[in-house]
């Protein structure tokens, strides 16, 4: 692939107040542009995108969103600003509590011409039992930065990078365009520090509930046995650790050579005959339709 493409950086956040300043500072090294959705954060998030705006020029706040969090919101983001794109360009979902291991820059460029999209390989932090004595024992816990956590699994994975296209399609409030024809082979690797705190978590349920976010997040608001389960996790006998999804060290990694195999992963998903079909009919009648729209 040629060296000579943008990556857009396209982020959705509410109440990160305690990392987002870190998220997106460390994208700007390999993001073009970085545009921010702010969903009515009611803590300091709002403060700290506007800082990061006034340092950096890549930074661009869309606003605040009030309605509920909704996967299209992306959408928003990619129809608002998608005039700075040209073909062959790369849109990234970056979420606010993660951290790239892979250069995005280095990665997209050994892809092959025909790929348009690319998995992550997710290794999600948790929260022990020994994070939780740690800081059940501490008076002021504006001292636990998310850099404290060293126990991971890596056991998430979905699209984090599409190709721009003339005849890319991304309907409205859906998360991803409906016509990807070819996933990389490889995945890209990621930190995600998603449960932090005690209070965040807590603040984390919150915000993801259905009367807050709709269905959205019904793969994490589930009861807490399944919640367990599903990540392979041992249930813990104290009722306290189960609220808190506390995770027991032993189920984790620390390591800091961030391997992962396939087999611990979603499936990569692989376009079959029929919907290369149907994206072919999309992919005509886009081209068809900014044509029509090009000689207007």
């Amino acid at each position: 692939m040629k060296d000579n493409f943008n990556v857009f950086a396209l982020v959705v956040v509410k109440n990160e107040g305690d990392i987002i300043f870190d998220t997106i500072e460390s994208a700007t090294k390999w993001a073009d542009k970085i545009f921010v959705i702010d969903n009515m954060s009611t803590d300091n998030t709002w403060e700290k995108l506007n800082a990061l705006k006034d340092k950096y020029d890549n930074v661009i706040l869309w606003g605040q969103y009030g309605g509920k969090f909704n996967e299209g919101l992306r959408q928003i983001l990619y129809r608002e600003y998608r005039g700075f794109s040209s073909e062959n360009d790369w849109w990234c979902r970056l979420d606010g509590d993660e951290f790239y291991i892979d250069n995005p820059k280095d990665f997209l460029k050994n892809l092959p011409t025909d790929v348009d999209h690319v998995y992550n390989a997710s290794f999600q932090y948790y929260y022990t039992e020994q994070d939780y004595r740690n800081e059940l024992n501490l008076s002021d816990c504006a001292e636990l930065n998310y850099n404290r956590l060293k126990w991971y699994k890596c056991n998430h994975s979905e699209i984090r990078f599409v190709k721009n296209k003339r005849t890319l399609c991304w309907p409205q409030e859906e998360g991803w365009p409906c016509n990807l024809l070819k996933a990389a082979s490889g995945r890209i690797r990621l930190k995600h520090f998603q449960y932090r705190t005690i209070e965040q978590i807590k603040n984390r349920f919150l915000v993801r509930s259905r009367e807050m976010s709709g269905d959205t997040f019904k793969h994490e608001i589930v009861s807490e046995e399944v919640w367990y389960k599903r990540r392979g996790f041992s249930l813990p006998n104290d009722d306290e650790l189960k609220k808190h999804r506390i995770v027991s060290a032993t189920d984790l990694s620390d390591s800091e050579k961030y391997e992962y195999t396939d087999t611990e992963l979603p499936k990569i998903v692989h376009i079959n005959f029929k919907k290369r079909i149907k994206c072919l009919v999309v992919a005509l009648y886009m081209k068809f339709f900014n044509d029509f729209l090009f000689k207007l």
